[in-house]
């Protein structure tokens, strides 16, 4: 028997494009499809007002948008706490299924006891799981030695509700299972395939070899980039891309850390060897500018998913990325197949980006199989699976 439509809401506090991340970027995408698909699709949160995004989707506000936090780029307890207090203004009136990311915590029992009481499944996203990683993100200070352990504390005091629990990545999910004490599937963020495709197709070869796109925070290290690309630029390889390409790095994206950014490609006089593009209207407008690089590079410390390097991917563009125990590129990336993994050191990182430009044959094996790898993760096949997961709660709620 054919499973009617369900009508889903997601809950975040952040809404496309008003915002832009990974969650709001992947909420947006997937309302999309399903909507396509007949699906019925409310995304609630912090906006400016009601919408109508795409077929079968709207944009329900709870509250307007906390320009503090976009500003910042990290949300303080406050804004959490906010967050939290908006959940009984949620229209839950008709909804078969909620969705909601795990971040920022505090919302996740009121909403959980809102949706027990109406019968109402809670599918909860899980998109990163930090743990100790909290003291690097919160580091002690002289009033507040021991606050990284409360914020540990709430995450995984929140990992217990929920309906079912899924991640986007393996990483993610070994943990948050090690915390619920069951198995925690994994359900990957996706891409629109084939626009990206589309959008390669018009890349421009004139355009600088590398790239980067994404938020602009600390934890991105793009002064580890900056510092790699400097090196690179005082090699034989990068004057001559440089030279006939007109820069060696573009940088696409906005966030906290551009003015330290600007300031670092000043200091350092790499202004006629770095690109900075800053944010670009449309997704659209990311996808095109990735498509004209050569190799993508992501040097960040943590990244729950890593939606820039499989869109990169998709266009057929190879990523270069940074090793760390808090990133999850590596299953996406496997090293010396779809791209190449470096340590997180400015001499490495350079050294390898040198050798990769004069070895055009292993970027271009390394691009086709970029692009049948990211085919996978096509918002279709995803969607199916969200479906999928969507379908068994409400059945299970329903008996």
């Amino acid at each position: 028997m054919t499973e009617r439509p369900l009508r889903w809401l997601f809950f975040y506090d952040c809404i496309y494009p008003e915002s832009v991340g990974g969650v709001e970027h992947r909420n947006y995408e997937l309302a999309r499809e399903l909507g396509r698909l007949g699906h019925e699709v409310v995304l609630s949160g912090w906006a400016k007002g009601p919408g109508a995004p795409h077929l079968n989707v709207r944009v329900e506000p709870v509250a307007k948008a906390s320009r503090r936090y976009l500003a910042r780029g990290r949300r303080s307890g406050i804004e959490a706490l906010t967050l939290a207090s908006q959940v009984r203004r949620i229209p839950l009136d008709g909804i078969d299924i909620v969705e909601t990311a795990n971040i920022p915590y505090l919302h996740l029992p009121l909403l959980a006891r809102r949706c027990r009481k109406r019968r109402i499944p809670l599918l909860v996203t899980w998109h990163e799981h930090w743990g100790r990683y909290w003291r690097k993100h919160r580091p002690p200070g002289r009033f507040s030695p021991g606050m990284w352990r409360f914020y540990a504390l709430c995450e995984h005091w929140s990992a217990r509700f929920g309906t079912r629990a899924v991640a986007v990545s393996r990483l993610t999910a070994d943990r948050v299972s090690r915390v619920r004490g069951e198995t925690v599937d994994v359900i990957p963020n996706g891409i629109p395939f084939e626009r990206i495709r589309g959008l390669a197709a018009e890349s421009d070869a004139n355009a600088p070899p590398l790239v980067y796109a994404g938020r602009l925070i600390p934890e991105k290290r793009i002064d580890l980039l900056l510092d790699a690309t400097a090196r690179l630029a005082a090699t034989d390889t990068g004057h001559r891309h440089a030279t006939e390409r007109g820069a060696l790095l573009r940088i696409i994206g906005s966030g906290p850390a551009e003015d330290d950014i600007r300031a670092q490609i000043e200091r350092e006089n790499l202004s006629g060897v770095v690109d900075f593009a800053g944010r670009l209207p449309e997704n659209e407008d990311v996808w095109r500018a990735v498509a004209d690089a050569a190799l993508a590079v992501q040097p960040s410390a943590r990244e729950g998913f890593g939606l820039f390097p499989l869109e990169a991917m998709a266009a057929g563009v190879p990523v270069v990325h940074c090793r760390s125990p808090n990133s999850a590129v590596s299953e996406l990336v496997r090293d010396g197949r779809e791209g190449w993994a470096a340590d997180p050191h400015a001499g490495e990182l350079a050294g390898l980006l040198e050798r990769l430009l004069d070895a055009p044959a292993a970027v271009a094996a390394a691009s086709r199989a970029a692009v049948e790898r990211a085919a996978g993760y096509d918002w279709r096949q995803v969607a199916a699976r969200v479906i999928e997961a969507g379908n068994d709660l409400v059945r299970r709620e329903r008996s």
